[in-house]
């Protein structure tokens, strides 16, 4: 109801005697009904007079409707009052003690308004940044000290929520969250809608406090603060005119001269006299001297001093009304101050960027990373290859080539050494054999057909060339391999001597563009990958000097940051491979599941306590109601409440139990997040903090990366740092409002001075403040990490030799002083501070573990030197001796490989070189140099080009007295390097080749070597040649019979190519397709007699012109004494002649078909048996040797020994044993009479026996590795034919070399997973009860790699076994069977391609496996 002079209005009542013809007036207003118009006019005027005061609001000089709609609005505001809020309210209404009403509710909503209460309804958010509703249960509140009674901040309380879930039915989640992630609705609790609120309850008085009815009905005398908030109840400052009547009592003159002075009520109900209004009246008092209990008779009073005193009055009055207005003024500029603090104080407490912030702490400084060899431009490089090799171990096959894993001092020293320059090149091969491997796997998804075409074209770009025509030349680039080499890119020989030559075909080639299938096929499986995204194709596009270097040195001879950047195209290209993405996707799955565990485990042990608590209750009243439905009593009430204790104590311990439970999981997920864990954060200055698996330590990277400009000017210095976060904001407001007034003043007087220099004020008079040349203001920035304002002195956007720079942290003290340092309120160290607070566990463990001998060079004295682990060392694959380069020892390598060849080839009777003297040829290159013996050697299609006039790249040298006539005819060599069409860089618009920062290969040694492989490669007779350079049989015979010319124009091309390298890499390259394309099954060398099986006595073995096959002299019918003249026939190639001898046919023990040689098939067999093994000619054979086999006369076997059937012919009882090495190392002294098959022109060799040629490769690199495989990158037929032998032959062969490479090919098959291993027995416990004999690819490498193996045969039977138990123990349908059935087919074609014996056939029984097989976990 409005209220009138402050009282209630109350509405005229209707006169009870009415009747119904009486005349009425009624107001709508009031609702009020009036028998007197007068009354009624009255009324109306009064309504609508602004006499009116609202009774909710207080509001005043209103009209009575407004005052009423007033009550209204206020009503409905306060409908959707808290519930919750309402006893806290009137329970904090009680402690206050003002005399205001303004005063009391601006106390109890400063307190409410940032603090929340058991049982309200509030929005919180306890995960990300979802805020759902939620009400409080519980308050915790920061330890204080039990002297400190002061209240404690609302920051100070966090709060314990349960969140509503969706459904009713469901609990809902329970965490804790601070101060900041708690909030009420938006306008549901405001200071208007308190104060509506308290207007109800409060009584006037003395001091304003609560109307007992309201106490009374929300029951606030027996509330206790603990159950609606938590610590102590809060202490509210007192009114001041509290104070000073505390401090001074009334005196009795002061109440009489004021008796109503503390009711305002009472003082606006005095009304003054007519004549003198009440202020007057009072300061007439005041004026007054006289005492009023004093009687004394009254004076007149003279006008002039009553006019003196009234004018004395005014004077005072006016001056207590500014002294008033003042204090108004000055209580409102506070106010208004403590608002701005307030302001500013919430807006310091937001998170902003690091570099806004003032109160940041100094970053302790870790150890610099100083590497040897390593600078820190390239340590993040160096890092990342060493993360990959780890994180990719499996597919790049790590323990193929470094035995146990590439550990840091190894990597270092493969960068930065010669010596270990092979390692560095073992690494790039395990890239490119990852990648091709990779590419296999992929084309067996899509089989499109690669031709060959000739690299032709003669263009030059001038400017970038597009990703079009980058495409277009990658395409072209990759048939170059099989165009002239005659292998496909990714069958080349891979070893230290060629594996530079492979790396740039593989980079130019890289980008190619695909076919349709192809490129469907990428663009589903590979995330929409295509050709124009290949990372080789950026690098030639970004750096083609890279690939022009390596056109001419070695791949180690590079520079490091070439080095790099190689590696990291190579490791970018893996990357985008189906097979690496799905391991990625797998990594990134596991990631995602274990966070989600720990997280769901998280949650549960939050719920726990609550759930135990609700447990503990729920048995309470289960008993209690138990004993009030039994009304138990005495002792059965006794035994109730044991029982009771008894079931809460098994409670206690089950979650006791659980939570030790949860505590063993979480540390568990965590230890194995950690190791998921490598980029952390970044801090104030943007340097990365990173967690390195391959090298223990936390790492920080200042990188070069651009970020940005400078600030507009530095931060200035902040205030000293105190524990009161109140008092520093404060005071940090005020310096800021006193730098902005400062900057302002500047500014003006800099306008002021127009254009007057300015002049620094630390220089005046000549001082200066300059510490090592740095002001201490920028020094400070500095030290702090923060922008000076400055490019040239800034540590964060400036450049200088401070970046790129790497530090690591290694020990605990250095962590937790990181942590420490770190600015809670900054955006990017606020997150890495969180995280490395919560890995800190398990990152000072780690950390232990840091290699700092390694890191920097002045820690061997203060780290204690970690203990080797025994690491099997691995033999190099290229020796490079301390006093030559590497360019050098590759040069030696390269001559020793040609003369090896060429020493092969003439020895074995397969050609003879074209020279006349061919020692001192081979002298010549033996002492580095060369000497062709001839005016010129001519070479390409029709032999049409000429060494000495064709230059490489289509230049054309020739001689001043050349005729005109002679130019016109001579060919133009169209050929051009796959390469050539890369942009050549520019200096000042010219063109010009980058500088050589290493030596690279010489032109002129280069094209000798060359010119010398040249010479080797036209020895060699036609016939001898297949493919990929020669023909086979199968295209030899057709074009005989059709008449064709047996053209090799795989060798013509070949021939182009070799005369166009300009590095070993490239020769030796073309080397190795010369040496896979010679048929060395032919060679006398590697010939055996197919009458006596027998290698023996190369010097006296005749081969066959028709099927090559070799015959010793003495073992043909009849003897020959030399080497028939023309071409000699072997008995099954020469017509056959008919014979009337009638054939007597000979009972003996045969052989085998099918372990004779294939030779064997054609011959034969009675007529061989029929001769005598000693003088060869038929009649009565009386003996037979056991061992071979052979029949002899009984006048030619040994006199002395007893024709029995245990005879030993010479032979066999005295074999003659002779090595491989001496087969190539012997000189054939017998045949050096021999005309050479394909010459009319007697062999050069005429000079007695020859010398011994240079050490091969193997023996000059100091290892024994195998000679095969780096020449036909797994088509072998140096040594051995792939045709089967006798018995006997077998036992005495052994190639560990070819066995080796068997072995790795089959453990590199996908389907060798069940057999790489041993079988665990404790996974498959009856294996043993059913295989007798286990055996494991493992268990032979292992057993060949310690020389238990003596022959061929012997490992293979091993491998045979492996395939007979995987039959024996699994069904044919099983999986194991079925990949055993694939890699069984796999090694049979491998021992064929390397001229091994076959797979014997494995014979199982018939049964049916056990019920308890399994098959063999991986």
């Amino acid at each position: 109801m409005p209220l009138l002079k402050r009282k209630a209005f109350e509405k005229t009542a209707v006169s009870e005697y009415l009747r119904d013809d009486d005349e009425v007036f009624h107001c709508e207003i009031t609702d009020e009904i009036f028998k007197d118009y007068e009354e009624y006019c009255e009324r109306v005027i009064l309504v609508n007079s602004m006499v009116w005061t609202c009774e909710m609001t207080g509001r005043n000089n209103l009209t009575y409707a407004e005052a009423l709609e007033s009550e209204k609005a206020a009503r409905r505001s306060l409908k959707d009052f808290p519930m919750e809020l309402r006893i806290p309210i009137l329970y904090l209404a009680t402690k206050t003690k003002r005399c205001s009403f303004a005063e009391m509710s601006e106390d109890v909503f400063n307190f409410v308004r940032e603090r929340f209460f058991v049982g309200e309804t509030v929005e919180a958010c306890l995960e990300g940044d979802q805020w759902r509703e939620a009400h409080v249960l519980s308050i915790t509140a920061q330890k204080q000290r039990p002297d400190n009674k002061s209240m404690l901040p609302p920051a100070a309380y966090c709060y314990e929520v349960e969140q509503f879930a969706d459904d009713p039915t469901e609990s809902g989640q329970i965490g804790t969250a601070p101060h900041d992630r708690v909030r009420r609705r938006k306008g549901i609790y405001t200071r208007d809608k308190n104060r509506l609120f308290l207007k109800q309850f409060v009584a006037p008085g003395t001091v304003i406090g609560v109307k007992r009815a309201a106490l009374d009905k929300y029951n606030i005398a027996k509330v206790n603060f603990e159950q609606i908030f938590t610590g102590n109840p809060p202490e509210f400052p007192s009114s001041k005119k509290l104070i000073k009547s505390s401090m001074s009592p009334p005196t009795t003159s002061k109440l009489l001269a004021k008796p109503g002075s503390t009711s305002k009520l009472n003082r606006s109900l005095k009304k003054p006299s007519p004549d003198k209004k009440g202020r007057q009246e009072s300061m007439d008092k005041f004026v007054k001297k006289t005492d009023k209990t004093e009687a004394k008779p009254k004076t007149p009073i003279d006008p002039a001093a009553r006019k003196t005193q009234q004018d004395l009055a005014d004077k005072m009055r006016k001056a207590e009304e500014l002294m008033r207005q003042r204090k108004e003024e000055e209580k409102l500029k506070k106010k208004e101050k403590n608002a701005r603090v307030m302001a500013f104080m919430k807006e310091w407490q937001k998170v902003k960027d690091d570099q806004e912030l003032e109160d940041h702490k100094v970053i302790p400084k870790g150890t610099v990373v100083e590497v040897e060899g390593i600078s820190h431009k390239h340590f993040g490089d160096f890092l990342s290859v060493l993360e990959f090799v780890q994180n990719f171990s499996e597919v790049l096959k790590v323990k193929d080539v470094f035995h146990n894993e590439l550990d840091m001092e190894t990597f270092r020293k493969a960068l930065t050494t010669k010596e270990n320059a092979w390692m560095f090149s073992e690494l790039v091969q395990m890239f490119l054999t990852t990648i091709f491997s990779l590419q296999e796997d992929e084309a067996e998804e899509y089989n499109e057909k690669k031709g060959i075409q000739e690299s032709v074209e003669n263009e030059q770009i001038e400017g970038p060339a597009s990703t079009s025509r980058a495409m277009e030349l990658a395409t072209k680039a990759g048939k170059w391999a099989q165009t002239y080499l005659g292998t496909s890119l990714s069958k080349l020989p891979l070893d230290p001597t060629t594996v530079s030559e492979v790396l740039r075909l593989h980079l130019l080639s890289s980008g190619g563009a695909a076919g349709a299938r192809c490129a469907a096929w990428r663009h589903h499986q590979r995330g929409g990958y295509s050709s124009a995204d290949d990372p080789a194709l950026r690098l030639r596009a970004t750096s083609p000097e890279l690939l022009r270097r390596l056109r001419s040195r070695h791949l180690a001879d590079l520079a490091m940051g070439d080095k790099f950047l190689v590696m990291q195209c190579l490791m970018n290209q893996i990357l985008s491979y189906a097979t690496v993405r799905d391991q990625v996707e797998e990594k990134i799955e596991e990631y995602k599941n274990l966070k989600q565990a720990l997280r769901m485990l998280q949650i549960s042990e939050r719920k726990r306590e609550p759930q135990l608590t609700a447990a503990r209750v729920e048995l309470k009243k289960e008993t209690a109601l138990r004993k009030e439905e039994l009304k138990l009593t005495g002792d059965q009430a006794k035994l109730a409440d044991d029982q009771l204790t008894m079931a809460i104590d098994k409670l206690k311990k089950e979650s006791e139990a659980k939570k030790l439970e949860n505590e063993k999981k979480t540390k568990e997920l965590q230890a194995q997040l950690f190791d998921y864990t490598t980029y952390v954060g970044s801090d104030r200055a943007f340097r990365r903090y990173w967690i390195s698996r391959r090298v223990a330590g936390l790492f920080v990277e200042a990188g070069v990366e651009p970020r940005g400009p400078c600030r507009n000017k530095p931060l200035p210095p902040p205030p000293a740092p105190t524990d009161d976060v109140m008092a520093y904001v404060t005071e940090l407001y005020h310096s800021e409002k006193e730098q902005a007034g400062s900057d302002k003043e500047n500014e003006s007087a800099a306008n002021s001075r127009s254009g007057s220099p300015k002049k620094p004020l630390t220089n005046l008079n000549g001082l200066t403040h300059k510490l090592n040349g740095v002001d201490p203001s920028t020094q400070h920035c500095r030290d702090l990490l923060l922008c000076t304002a400055d490019t040239n002195t800034c540590y964060v956007h400036g450049k200088g030799d401070y970046r790129p720079q790497w530090w690591v942290y290694n020990t605990e003290e250095q962590i937790e002083q990181l942590i420490e340092s770190l600015n809670k309120r900054g955006l990017r160290e606020s997150e890495l501070r969180q995280n490395l607070e919560l890995e800190r566990e398990h990152l000072v463990e780690y950390i232990k573990k840091c290699p700092l001998v390694y890191l920097t060079p002045g820690a061997a004295q203060l780290q204690p030197q970690i203990a080797p682990t025994t690491r099997r060392r691995l033999q190099p694959s290229l020796k490079v001796p301390p006093d030559c380069s590497l360019s050098e020892a590759l040069e030696l390598s390269l001559r020793d490989h040609i003369l090896e060849l060429e020493e092969k080839i003439f020895h074995g009777c397969l050609g003879a070189l074209q020279v006349k003297d061919r020692e001192a040829w081979r002298g010549t290159i033996m002492l580095r140099g060369y000497d062709k013996q001839a005016d010129y050697l001519s070479w390409g299609p029709s032999k049409q080009f000429r060494d000495d006039y064709h230059q490489p790249d289509g230049l054309l040298r020739l001689p001043h007295d050349i005729d005109k006539s002679e130019i016109e005819i001579i060919a133009e060599n169209k050929y051009r390097d796959p390469g050539h069409c890369l942009e050549v860089s520019k200096v000042n618009g010219v063109k010009s080749e980058p500088e050589e920062d290493s030596p690279a290969a010489k032109p002129d040694v280069v094209r000798g070597l060359a010119c010398a492989l040249l010479q080797v490669a036209q020895s060699i007779h036609q016939k001898y040649l297949r493919r990929p350079l020669g023909l086979d049989e199968k295209e030899r015979r057709d074009r005989e019979a059709r008449h064709r010319p047996l053209e090799l124009d795989a060798l013509e091309r070949w021939e182009v190519s070799l005369l166009e390298s300009r590095s070993f890499a490239a020769l030796a390259l073309h080397l190795l397709a010369l040496d896979s394309s010679v048929s060395w099954a032919a060679s006398v060398l590697n010939a055996s007699c197919r009458v006596c099986r027998r290698r023996a006595d190369p010097d006296s073995m005749l081969l066959c012109d028709g099927c090559n096959k070799g015959h010793h002299l003495y073992c043909l019918k009849p003897k020959l004494a030399k080497v028939p003249e023309g071409d000699w026939f072997c008995e099954q190639c020469k017509p056959k002649e008919k014979t009337p001898r009638k054939r007597r046919k000979l009972y003996t023990e045969e052989k085998p078909e099918e372990e004779l040689d294939d030779s064997s098939e054609a011959f034969d067999a009675e007529e061989a048996l029929s001769l005598c093994g000693a003088c060869g000619s038929g009649g009565r054979l009386a003996a037979q040797c056991r061992a071979c086999a052979a029949r002899f006369h009984e006048e030619c076997a040994a006199p002395r020994q007893r024709l029995s059937r245990r005879f030993l012919c010479e032979a066999c009882a005295n074999p003659t044993r002779e090595s491989e090495d001496s087969d190539y190392n012997s000189s054939l002294v017998s045949l050096k009479g021999k005309k050479s098959r394909g010459s009319k022109e007697p062999s050069p060799m005429t000079n007695g026996t020859p010398k011994r040629g240079r050490k091969p490769k193997e023996v000059l690199n100091g290892s024994t590795t195998r000679r095969s495989k780096s020449l036909t990158h797994g088509v072998h037929e140096e040594t051995r034919t792939g045709k089967k032998r006798g018995r006997r032959e077998m036992v005495e062969v052994f190639h560990p070399e070819a066995l080796a490479q068997l072995l790795t090919d089959a453990m590199r098959h996908k389907d060798s997973w069940p057999f790489y291993e041993p079988v665990p027995v404790d996974e498959v416990p009856d294996y043993l009860n059913v295989i007798e004999q286990p055996m494991d690819l493992s268990t032979i490498k292992a057993k060949l790699e310690s020389s238990q193996y003596a022959t061929d045969a012997a490992l293979v039977a091993d491998v045979a076994l492996v395939f007979n138990n995987c039959y024996t123990y699994n069904k044919d349908s099983h999986p194991v069977a079925k990949a055993g059935m694939r890699l069984e087919k796999f090694i049979s074609k491998r021992c064929t391609e390397l001229n091994l014996p076959s797979l014997p056939d494995t014979n199982v029984e018939d049964e049916d496996p056990p019920s308890a097989k399994r098959a063999k976990l991986d």
